[in-house]
């Protein structure tokens, strides 16, 4: 699909059925919960004009992409979504660093699913527990979580409009991040560095490109024998 299909649209109430014939006292099972998951996200996603792959629907807003996870628990009635944001050209930059340009020409939920691309920022999250599954409980939480989300995802996209903007908020939200989980393994560094190549800034990338592989951090990501750093460094240099 084109980006141009994913613009949020309305979102129109659905009417599902999945679930109505269970007999009340019949507990359900792990595959049944997952496939019912995919269909109501489907569906969901459809309603509101976003796509989805497999339970994670996804969308932009201009030059920002978005993404939830989503999971439901049989035994322990617990239901988790995440929401993820990343700046979408970075995908394409971190492609060419690892050598996988090819990638461009791959269906667009690569985006939301592949091995090699930005995880992205995790800026909002819903955890529910001891959920009896009856029917219709799963659809009404998906409906909540995906209308949180939709929300949270416009009020980010107001405050990230720009590059300058989105490392501001990335760099912002890091910080506080580290300071209630100071042992985290987390940077931003691949962000920051993927950035300063959208900017054609050649001096920022080889400073934390060297920084980062002094550290021995390989980003997370290895091509060809050479880490995502050594390898920006050496696309840097030429």
């Amino acid at each position: 699909g084109s980006r141009a299909d994913l613009r949020e649209k309305p979102r129109r109430p659905l009417t599902s059925t999945l679930g109505v014939t269970r007999g009340q006292h019949t507990p359900m099972k792990q595959s049944e919960i997952d496939r019912e998951l995919r269909l109501l996200v489907k569906a969901e996603a459809k309603a509101r004009g976003w796509k989805s792959i497999a339970a994670s629907p996804y969308w932009t807003i201009g030059p920002l992409f978005f993404s939830m996870s989503l999971s439901a628990g049989a035994k322990e009635g617990s239901f988790h979504s995440w929401l993820r944001f990343k700046w979408l050209e970075l995908d394409r930059l971190l492609w060419r660093v690892l050598g996988m340009s090819s990638n461009e020409h791959e269906p667009f939920s690569l985006h939301a699913n592949g091995a090699f691309v930005l995880t992205g920022w995790e800026v909002h999250s819903t955890i529910v527990r001891d959920k009896e599954w009856q029917p219709g409980v799963l659809e009404q939480l998906l409906q909540a979580a995906t209308q949180q989300a939709a929300a949270k995802a416009r009020e980010v996209a107001q405050a990230v409009d720009s590059l300058d903007s989105y490392v501001c908020f990335l760099t912002r939200e890091y910080e506080t991040f580290m300071q209630k989980h100071p042992r985290a393994a987390v940077t931003i560094w691949k962000e920051l560095l993927l950035v300063s190549m959208l900017r054609e800034d050649k001096k920022t990338v080889c400073d934390i490109a060297k920084g980062r592989i002094a550290q021995h951090d390989s980003g997370g990501f290895s091509s060809g024998g050479q880490t995502f750093f050594e390898r920006a460094l050496a696309l840097n240099e030429k």
